[in-house]
């Protein structure tokens, strides 16, 4: 499937997780009280899936899925000689059922702090099991991994020529060669190849479905109650 990870404004130039109530926010997995110790944060990272590839990889929603690349050079190069740093450099993450992607198609925003050696010690040390470096305070957004585990730049010949004619990107200037944002390398990675399977189950402690499931609140699972409101049921228009 093609893994892609784009941005939105605010997602990259405020950073909306750097505080515990906008990564709790930040999706569907927030739980201030972090029920479930797996959970990274009071928010964590997530890949979207189209909810017939999910079930066709016998995936439910919200369970924890490994997401891996291209063998040949992720998540880096040379892994399989360092299982140590593979082992916090592989992406784990829940995935969530969503309609809005084109099957084939798996989606995860880029703005998560990625998982480090010291948030996977922490993670694994921590009687809480907060991803917090417990040397640094570093908080990550994943237990293990990031969207960086499978993307790879490609820096364009193209964009590196010292000979075009660029004007500038505010007004009318004219120069030769380099031009921010007008003429350089574009260096954020976005698109992948990838394999997903299976980790654990979204329940508490690993242990059935993620409750929102169970209440019948998720698409493809709604409950009756759910498919009611949907429609429109739990409002009525009378006459004066």
């Amino acid at each position: 499937a093609v893994f892609h990870t784009p941005k939105y404004r605010h997602g990259s130039h405020t950073t909306p997780i750097d505080t515990d109530i906008m990564a709790n926010f930040f999706g569907p997995f927030g739980d201030m009280y972090r029920r479930d110790k797996r959970s990274p944060h009071v928010g964590e990272a997530y890949l979207d899936i189209n909810p017939e590839d999910a079930r066709a990889l016998k995936v439910n929603d919200g369970d924890y899925v490994w997401v891996d690349g291209d063998p040949a050079d992720t998540p880096f190069k040379g892994w399989q000689q360092r299982p140590a740093e593979y082992h916090v450099a592989r992406l784990l993450c829940r995935a969530r059922y969503y309609p809005g992607t084109p099957k084939g198609i798996m989606r995860m925003w880029h703005n998560g702090y990625m998982a480090t050696p010291g948030s996977v010690k922490g993670h694994e040390t921590r009687p809480d099991g907060l991803a917090k470096n417990p040397e640094t305070n570093y908080q990550s957004f994943f237990r293990y991994g990031s969207h960086q585990s499978l993307t790879r730049s490609w820096l364009k010949p193209t964009h590196q020529t010292s000979s075009l004619v660029t004007r500038r990107h505010f007004g009318h200037v004219l120069g030769i060669g380099f031009q921010a944002d007008v003429h350089c390398v574009t260096g954020a990675p976005r698109e992948a190849m990838c394999r997903v399977t299976k980790a654990e189950d979204g329940g508490i402690g690993g242990k059935g479905l993620w409750r929102p499931v169970t209440l019948g609140l998720r698409p493809t699972n709604e409950s009756a109650a759910m498919k009611q409101y949907l429609a429109g049921g739990f409002a009525a228009v009378r006459k004066a």
